[in-house]
């Protein structure tokens, strides 16, 4: 049986499409992507749609969550993940077409405290480790991704179980359904603590959150890539093609530099 969330997003396609033939609107492609790409693609829609002549639909949302509605028959054209794992099992189910996987961007996690809470230093990584947990034992909730679903939720996870710190937060956990869910719990002061993308932390409200320590790549098992590829369901594959080409562009790679991504 089909996930809520896939009826959701095929509903919505095939009723969006179905309008769009009707009215004589140009064709149009979906791109399912990771919530943290939300605010870059949607600055870039236009000049995507301009790029590759059609109009482009965004369903954003936690990698895991994306994956699934694709297994499930959801009718995405383009997937842009923030997880290379999710990727590689699409690819191992043959729901992607050969050669057309990019490793686009990485990033790095950090994890976020309201404006006045304080960065963790230590004159060496044991003392900032020490320091790390000292503040995460005092703290009553930690909010991260749900690891299910939620790339950067499986790297907080991994982050913390390195550092030998998962056990003092396990039991105090407030999962959110994408990155951008948990970044709100933390500018809202749901929870004083919280494990996001470090492009999450520049996009945002200003003074709202700060960064209280990052992690360093070999914490979560070396870079955070975000591949995107051409999904073997796609109905229109030349435009879907070319959208992966834009993506690509110097126009894009500016967009996504700008928002604190390290480009591949």
């Amino acid at each position: 049986m089909k996930s809520l969330a896939a009826t959701i997003a095929i509903s919505f396609a095939l009723a969006f499409g179905s309008a769009s033939q009707a009215a004589g609107q140009q064709p149009e492609i979906l791109v399912s992507a990771a919530a943290s790409l939300t605010d870059v693609l949607t600055g870039l829609s236009g000049q995507a749609e301009r790029y590759i002549g059609a109009k482009v639909l965004f369903n954003f949302g936690g990698s895991g969550a994306l994956r699934k509605q694709i297994e499930e028959g959801a009718p995405v054209d383009v997937f842009f993940s923030a997880s290379a794992e999710d990727m590689v099992a699409l690819e191992a189910k043959g729901l992607l077409v050969a050669g057309t996987r990019r490793d686009l961007l990485s990033n790095g996690i950090v994890l976020i405290g309201g404006p006045t809470a304080v960065p963790v230093h230590g004159e060496t990584a044991a003392a900032a480790i020490s320091a790390l947990k000292e503040l995460l034992s005092s703290a009553d909730l930690l909010a991260i991704g749900n690891p299910d679903t939620v790339p950067a939720g499986r790297y907080a996870v991994r982050a913390l179980t390195t550092y030998g710190l998962y056990p003092v937060v396990k039991t105090k956990l407030a999962l959110g359904g994408n990155v951008r869910e948990v970044l709100q719990y933390v500018q809202n002061g749901s929870a004083p603590l919280g494990i996001v993308f470090a492009t999450d932390l520049l996009a945002a409200t200003p003074g709202s959150v700060r960064q209280v320590f990052a992690f360093p790549d070999d914490s979560v098992g070396g870079a955070i890539l975000y591949p995107v590829a051409l999904i073997r369901a796609s109905k229109n594959r030349e435009k879907a093609l070319k959208m992966i080409a834009f993506l690509q562009s110097d126009a894009a790679r500016n967009a996504f530099r700008a928002a604190g991504f390290i480009l591949k």
